[in-house]
């Protein structure tokens, strides 16, 4: 308990600090960059440069990094916690919301779909960790620029571009080997590239295979090996200045990963399935986009995507000795944006813009009996040919009043539309909602080293086909339960404000903000209707029958909060910290306040760089979390997680860089080094101890 308290006194008042834009500082050392970002307004930035609060994760954080999955890379990173329900799996908390309530983007297109859960969801993962260029994350409501789901934040995903300069061909690729001796993890990645400044063609293949983890005790856990692959490919064409055109597809799939807390169970209960796997889980995604980037009329730069993901999602499920259930759902997600911009003066710019979105959900399920040995069809999760469509139009303004005072204001309108299929327990439904989303902004130099930024922001989401329509057994809690739809739900919506500080003078980068987040109609899975199932029916397999539950509009809940970190780089030395600290509370009508849902404990980390030659560098860092008590009435009842609370924890951990030749790296990683056994709160598997990772890079 000590370590962390003492680690957050050292990082108390900072954050990641991106750098500001410059040269050199006045002794000469190279100052890093502003990272560049798309998310906060549709289009290129500098993460200092817009008020919204960003976190990016660059290209070159990812190359020293071996996730397991792409989350991992915003573990310790400002304003973010990451947790796992299991090997495989994983996601990202952005102000105390999570799953649904979060939207997650792959090259400025949705990831969230029609059965994305708001809780942890394994969809999340399906995502090749090493085709990634970088990450982004805007803290905070971003529903006006992107639509429903956009609560807590917006997660992007970019993946590299392979851009070649002249009229001669030429070639590009890169071959990364790792192992790792904790979770006997062996992974390659091999991609390349050829073309000249008019067109480039890239391809590229993942293969990961993650052994029984070590969780520090002398033994090796299992159900926690899996095998992962990914391939992927994307051509760029460019006939003249003015317009670019690129199509990308890509596949990503687990075979078989185990569902390890509903058979393993965890500090809260034991599991209550004989066996239970996602079998086979994948994604595929094809994503055409053209851009115009001269004058056409008043519109200064245009850009069109055109995208479709397929999500499958496969179970099997052994709930006892009678019988094994499988079922097959299929997410199939077709997408179209628009986005132009308008400069109206030389400080006053547009961008506008329309998303069409069409989500179509096939679902079905079957149930072998052991004592006959016959295949029959059951009911399936999720009504069979149910469709959710969204369409949006947004205008966002941003007016520089002064060289130092800019504003950002803007608006959307959204419409869903719901076509939900009868099935055993409800007739057909039609519905629709709308909603009129807004945000505002302002950023503010007050020194030519400190800035002040605040937004406020207005932000919504409309139920989805899991919280609709899900039918049968719900895992992860004590009692066994069933889950009947409810087509009553209302839309969710949050109202945020947050303010913050940004200074950066020469070697010194700090950023500092507060958060407040009113969360209004919250929908609460997991609800009791005063029912039982019996036993036989909807799925339910406990001789005592199963407690009915579902989906409702219960609570209130207001979340605060401070997101902060801070770099200091001098020469060949650099140093950084991070600190997050969330608090939430949840109000019920003629209840007393409790704890909100999954909020994360004090966490963050701080960590120390050395360049020791032009070709050798070593970092040491620790990721610490605090204890977390504060449980509602979920987590309590949630296998995953003590009833008494999580623990708090750090590791140690080292990594060190060897630049062999130009174009070969060698990495070694000690993690854990210490050996600290311990749990991120909410996760549904411990972590890994003490382990080796030896990797190599060969560019050519």
């Amino acid at each position: 308990m000590r370590v962390w308290f003492a680690l957050a006194a050292m990082v108390a008042g900072a954050t990641s600090a991106p750098a500001a834009e410059g040269g050199e500082d006045q002794e000469g050392d190279p100052i890093e960059l502003a990272p560049v970002q798309v998310t906060a307004g549709r289009a290129e930035a500098a993460a200092t440069e817009v008020p919204q609060a960003v976190t990016v994760v660059t290209h070159a954080q990812i190359e020293r990094q071996s996730p397991q999955t792409w989350t991992d890379l915003l573990r310790g990173q400002a304003g973010a916690f990451v947790q796992a329900s299991g090997p495989g799996q994983g996601i990202v908390i952005v102000r105390g919301l999570k799953g649904s309530e979060v939207l997650h983007l792959v090259d400025g297109m949705r990831l969230n779909n029609a059965f994305f859960r708001n809780s942890p969801s394994q969809y999340i993962a399906l995502v090749d960790p090493y085709n990634i260029e970088r990450v982004e994350l805007q803290r905070g409501p971003g529903a006006t620029l992107y639509g429903s789901d956009a609560l807590g934040g917006v997660v992007q995903i970019l993946t590299p571009e392979y851009r070649f300069h002249g009229d001669a061909w030429d070639s590009a690729g890169k071959l990364r080997l790792q192992y790792g001796s904790a979770d006997l993890s062996r992974i390659a990645r091999a991609e390349g590239a050829v073309g000249n400044d008019t067109v480039s063609f890239a391809g590229g293949y993942t293969v990961t295979r993650y052994g029984e983890r070590d969780l520090g005790d002398g033994g090796r856990e299992p159900l926690t090996d899996y095998l992962a692959r990914g391939y992927d490919a994307k051509l760029l064409y460019t006939p003249a200045d003015a317009h670019e055109v690129m199509l990308s597809g890509s596949f990503f799939e687990y075979p078989k990963l185990a569902r390890y807390f509903d058979v393993v169970g965890g500090p809260g209960g034991a599991g209550d399935n004989v066996q239970s796997y996602f079998k086979p889980n994948d994604r595929q995604f094809i994503h055409l986009r053209y851009r115009y980037r001269h004058a056409l009329g008043p519109v200064r730069g245009f850009e069109a995507h055109l995208a479709q993901q397929v999500i499958d999602d496969e179970r099997l499920r052994q709930p006892n000795s009678s019988r094994i259930d499988t079922e097959q759902n299929r997410s199939t997600l077709t997408g179209l944006t628009l986005q132009a911009y308008t400069p109206l003066t030389q400080s006053l710019h547009l961008q506008y813009g329309l998303d069409l979105y069409s989500d179509i959900v096939d679902s079905a399920k079957q149930r072998t009996p052991f004592s006959t040995g016959v295949t029959e069809p059951a009911i399936s999760t999720y009504p069979d040919g149910a469709r959710q469509d969204t369409q949006g139009v947004y205008l966002n303004a941003q007016w520089w009043v002064t060289p130092d005072w800019q504003l950002d204001a803007g608006l959307r309108y959204s419409r869903v539309e719901t076509d939900l299929s009868e099935n055993a327990v409800s007739d057909a439904a039609q519905f629709s909602d709308d909603d009129v989303t807004w945000q505002l902004g302002a950023l503010r130099r007050l020194t030519p080293q400190l800035s002040w930024t605040a937004t406020a922001a207005r932000g919504f989401r409309a139920p989805n086909l899991f919280d609709l329509g899900t039918l049968g057994p719900r895992s992860g809690s004590e009692a066994e339960q069933v889950n009947v739809p409810n087509t009553d739900l209302q839309p969710e919506t949050v109202t945020s404000i947050d303010s913050g500080l940004r200074w950066a003078q020469g070697r010194v980068r700090l950023e500092l903000t507060a958060f407040y987040t009113d969360y209004d109609q919250r929908i609460e899975a997991r609800e009791p209707t005063g029912n039982t199932i019996p036993e036989g029916e909807l799925g339910c397999s406990a001789p005592d029958g199963c407690v009915e539950v579902q989906s409702r509009n219960i609570a209130q809940a207001r979340y605060w909060g401070i997101e902060s970190a801070a770099r200091w780089h001098a020469g060949s030395f650099s140093s950084y910290a991070v600190l997050n600290w969330t608090y939430g509370q949840e109000l019920r009508s003629g209840e007393p306040t409790t704890p909100a849902n999954r909020i994360p404990p004090l966490n963050g980390q701080v960590g120390v760089a050395l360049d020791l030659a032009h070709a050798l560098s070593v970092e040491a860092y620790i990721l610490f979390a605090g204890a977390q008590q504060r449980l509602d009435d979920d987590d309590r009842n949630d296998t995953r997680i003590d009833p008494e609370g999580t623990p708090g924890w750090a590791t140690l951990n080292l990594r060190g860089v060897w630049q062999v030749r130009p174009w070969l790296d060698l990495q070694v990683e000690g993690r854990n080094l210490l050996d600290q056994a311990y749990r991120e709160h909410g996760s549904g598997v411990d972590a890994a101890g003490a382990g080796l990772m030896l990797g190599t890079t060969a560019r050519f």
